[in-house]
């Protein structure tokens, strides 16, 4: 039986190529099996490719016009970079200052980049941030076990009860069903027309745009696979708390620097929920 096509996209800025990105593009050369592919969208970095067969690094000016058109047109928007409409600064006096909820510009480099990839993978396509660590070697087998046949979509959402966004660090995206290229649509569109998009929305950084789109749609299409499904995290109820990644299967081969963690090279052991038994979780 032939293996299924997985690809794996990420992208960074020079900045995040320095602080994160460089370890991570040598965690994945050193512990992602060969047969799985790593597209990385660059902005502004020239980075050092560990391993050239596997590994694939594009300048987004480069390969991304639809992305470089997007930045070029908001760029010098306020709403499209951080700063919320007066009806939502009214209405959410006390969050309305976290920008990181509507800078469309910054997180426009993530989703293009998953698009682009789309374009170039044929079964699966798997995002993974760029501020993650693979820690441990990861067979093509245990991979392709993380992304059933018969899911059209793979996240991590925040577990029982959760009332807010994924927490998109890693998602797969199966190309073989209609309902996922269906999916795919809906997102490209929603940043290809934002007035009549994402901009209509509560908010507006990926996770949020994810969360929208994928909640219609479980609705009628349920046949998702959410790695958080039977975990509870108790800070995760209405924003964007917690650290379901590590605490979900995907922890037994994945760090994810979420947050401040970047600065400190790993997650925290109080970040665990639950016992690991992975020798890296033993050594933080």
């Amino acid at each position: 039986m032939d293996r299924l096509d997985i690809k794996v996209v990420t992208t960074f800025h020079k900045e995040g190529y320095e602080l994160y990105g460089k370890r991570f593009l040598e965690s994945f050369a050193k512990n992602v099996d060969k047969n799985i592919q790593l597209y990385c969208f660059t902005e502004k970095c020239d980075p050092v490719n560990p391993d050239p067969k596997q590994i694939i690094i594009e300048k987004q000016e480069d390969a991304l016009p639809k992305l470089m058109a997007f930045k070029n047109k908001w760029r010098g928007v306020p709403k499209a970079n951080g700063i919320p409409p007066g009806d939502i600064q009214a209405r959410r006096p006390r969050d309305s200052h976290k920008k990181f909820k509507w800078d469309a510009v910054r997180f426009a480099n993530k989703v293009y980049s998953v698009f682009e990839a789309c374009e170039r993978s044929t079964d699966w396509c798997v995002w993974m941030d760029a501020d993650s660590y693979i820690h441990t070697p990861w067979s093509y087998e245990q991979f392709i076990d993380l992304l059933p046949k018969n899911k059209w979509i793979t996240y991590v959402g925040r577990g029982k009860g959760s009332q807010t966004w994924p927490e998109c660090g890693f998602y797969g995206l199966n190309l073989n069903d209609t309902i996922c290229k269906d999916f795919l649509k809906e997102f490209e569109r929603v940043y290809q027309d934002p007035d009549n998009g994402i901009f209509l929305l509560e908010e507006w950084h990926d996770s949020y745009v994810f969360g929208d789109i994928l909640n219609k749609m479980i609705e009628y299409y349920p046949q998702v696979h959410d790695y958080s499904a039977e975990m509870y995290i108790r800070t995760a109820k209405t924003g964007g708390g917690g650290h379901p990644l590590i605490n979900s299967v995907l922890g037994n081969w994945i760090d994810h620097m979420k947050g401040d963690r970047k600065n400190v090279g790993h997650s925290l052991k109080k970040d665990l929920i639950q016992t690991r038994d992975e020798a890296y979780w033993n050594e933080i």
